[in-house]
């Protein structure tokens, strides 16, 4: 991934991504330069026809006059064209690049940060604001530099035929200024928060899509509507705020400029009654005047888009900016034999008070099983997660095989690792493609295969006339809960990783596939070290140490049986899951 030179100011920074491009633009400011000398040439030549054609009596105008008008038309017309085309080709380009590298970082966020984020807010910056961004930045120097040319070129004839005159319409250029300094503080705030906004509603619409089953049952269709109607109406009242403002700002730009042409055309026939401006240069001005408006307009409405292009180019920065995840270290190791340590590690997320995890120490052997047990919140997911390095302790040490984490690559740390958790997350894509996700190198139908059938995936797939080529859905929608499960546990056999962690892995599968997911789990575990987090005690029995938490510390630790003979916490869970499963009731109850 490149790094990108940070400038102070975000339009500065994007403009820094055109240098590579500089042969396009070169031809579009060409193509720019002959639409601005066609609309010289068209004042001008409006001129002459008066002259030639009206005084003159000259036969031949009624003949090239038409030609010269097609032909100025058609530079004028083919010169927008081509420039238009060629900044668009450099603005998709940079857009490619950009979302690229917004992608990229995106990916490589701290885990703190991604929890941090709303998803529609990514999404917005993604969709949104990129695209608003770039096509702002075509817009601009499209604008900035075709309709300036015009206006310089323009101005050149007009002082070629009366600088007196000329002087006249710059009266009116701090009114200008003033007005286009004042729309452009304004809008750029109101596009911020519409971004922001629009944001808000992504992130609602796919709360809602995701959770229409939930929505449904408590019919919960009035408090959902009322709560997207809340941000929708707030999002259109900042939209029309923004139209309030560039509808007042284009008109009174306009007005300024119409009494400067008034007062022009006042002096104009105040000259022309002294014999000081004839017919024909009064209609080359005029006609140069006229030609300029359009251009003038534009650029007094170019103020509003730099606003918003710069409102949503400081958005993207944001997120480029966001600090990466950091690399520890610099050892790469291909394959650790298994053996993990924490080493008296503390760890505290941001914005808390308390520590999650206190002064945790364990020393777990290679192709040893262990179990975490507790309450919610009592630092089990946090040992998991800091063993991929998710999390970073605020005190302590990881080891594997006595490397420190400090001293790996993050690549080399989550090479060791394989995992499955009780939300399964699951691509739109096949069956196999899932499976082989992660895998980090090329595998064969038949590897695929057999890792299926190790997670009793095999009678599924033979059901299905595609077989392992069948599409799930977005996040497996066309499979059911414990069909997802078992592909994320085919996953994890597949990577073949020596270091194995399970977040209630078997939680969503009946007990018919439980028992088959067991037995696979037991031949996967040999010569590998295996963290569970369970909360059915039956699926961690065989498990060599048992730990059971409690706010962030270890209350006490064994076997199953050592832990029965305590009489402690994990013997009284035990007893509570076990007299409800011989009354046929689910085993949910926790530490």
């Amino acid at each position: 991934m490149k790094s990108v030179k940070i400038k102070k100011e975000p339009l500065m920074r994007l403009f820094a991504y055109l240098p590579p491009y500089k042969f396009y633009i070169f031809l579009a400011l060409i193509a720019m330069v002959a639409a601005a000398a066609g609309s010289s040439l068209m004042a001008l030549l409006m001129g002459k026809l008066t002259d030639l054609g009206f005084y003159q009596k000259n036969g031949l105008v009624a003949i090239w006059a038409p030609i010269a008008l097609i032909g100025i038309s058609v530079l004028h017309g083919g010169g927008q064209f081509c420039s238009s085309y060629l900044l668009q080709k450099v603005s998709q380009e940079i857009l490619v690049k950009l979302r690229s590298l917004m992608f990229d970082h995106m990916i490589r966020w701290p885990e703190e940060v991604v929890q941090s984020q709303e998803s529609g807010r990514v999404v917005s910056r993604f969709v949104n604001e990129a695209s608003q961004a770039l096509s702002g930045a075509s817009q601009v120097l499209t604008v900035l530099v075709r309709d300036s040319l015009q206006v310089a070129a323009l101005l050149c004839v007009l002082f070629w035929h009366n600088w007196q005159l000329t002087l006249v319409t710059f009266i009116v250029a701090p009114i200008l200024i003033y007005i286009l300094r004042t729309v452009s503080k304004r809008l750029k705030k109101l596009t911020s928060d519409s971004q922001v906004t629009f944001g808000q509603i992504l992130s609602q619409l796919n709360e809602t899509y995701r959770s229409e089953r939930l929505i449904k049952v408590y019919n919960a269709y009035k408090f959902e509507e009322e709560r997207f109607g809340h941000i929708n109406r707030r999002l259109k009242g900042l939209t029309m705020r923004q139209q309030i403002v560039k509808g007042l700002g284009t008109p009174a730009t306009q007005l300024v400029s119409i009494c400067g042409v008034a007062i022009v055309v006042c002096v104009a026939l105040l000259q022309a009654q002294r014999g000081q401006l004839s017919l024909a240069e009064f209609v080359t001005y005029i006609s140069a005047m006229l030609l300029m408006m359009p251009a003038i307009r534009k650029l007094a409405g170019l103020n509003g888009t730099i606003a918003s292009m710069g409102a949503a180019a400081e958005s993207l920065f944001e997120m480029i900016d966001i600090p990466l995840e950091k690399d520890p270290g610099s050892k790469d190791i291909e394959r650790v034999k298994g053996n993990v340590e924490f080493k008296n590690v503390w760890y505290k997320y941001p914005n808390t008070l308390e520590p999650s995890l206190k002064d945790f120490s364990l020393k777990a052997e290679a192709g040893k099983m262990i179990a975490f047990v507790g309450a919610s919140g009592a630092g089990k997911s946090t040992i998991i997660n800091m063993i991929p390095r998710f999390m970073v302790p605020t005190k302590g040490e990881i080891f594997f095989d006595g490397t420190s984490q400090n001293e790996m690559t993050l690549e080399s740390i989550r090479r060791q690792v394989a995992i499955v958790t009780q939300e399964v997350m699951l691509f739109d894509g096949t069956i196999a493609a899932n499976i082989a996700f992660g895998a980090g190198r090329p595998v064969t139908d038949e590897e695929i295969m057999q890792a299926a059938e190790a997670a009793y995936l095999k009678p599924l797939i033979d059901s299905l006339p595609e077989g392992l080529q069948t599409r799930i859905g977005e996040g497996g929608s066309k499979l059911s809960g414990g069909q997802r499960q078992r592909v994320s546990i085919a996953r994890a056999l597949l990577k073949n990783a020596p270091i194995l962690l399970l977040d209630e892995a078997t939680s969503a599968l009946d007990t018919e596939s439980e028992k088959y997911i067991q037995a696979s789990l037991d031949k996967l575990r040999e010569g590998r070290t295996s963290f569970v987090v369970a909360h059915r005690l039956s699926t961690i029995v065989d498990a060599d140490m048992i730990v059971v938490m409690d706010q962030g510390a270890v209350v006490e630790a064994g076997t199953h049986f050592e832990l029965l003979e305590n009489d402690g916490p994990y013997a009284r869970l035990y007893k509570i899951q076990f007299s409800h499963q011989k009354a046929g009731k689910p085993e949910t109850q926790e530490v």
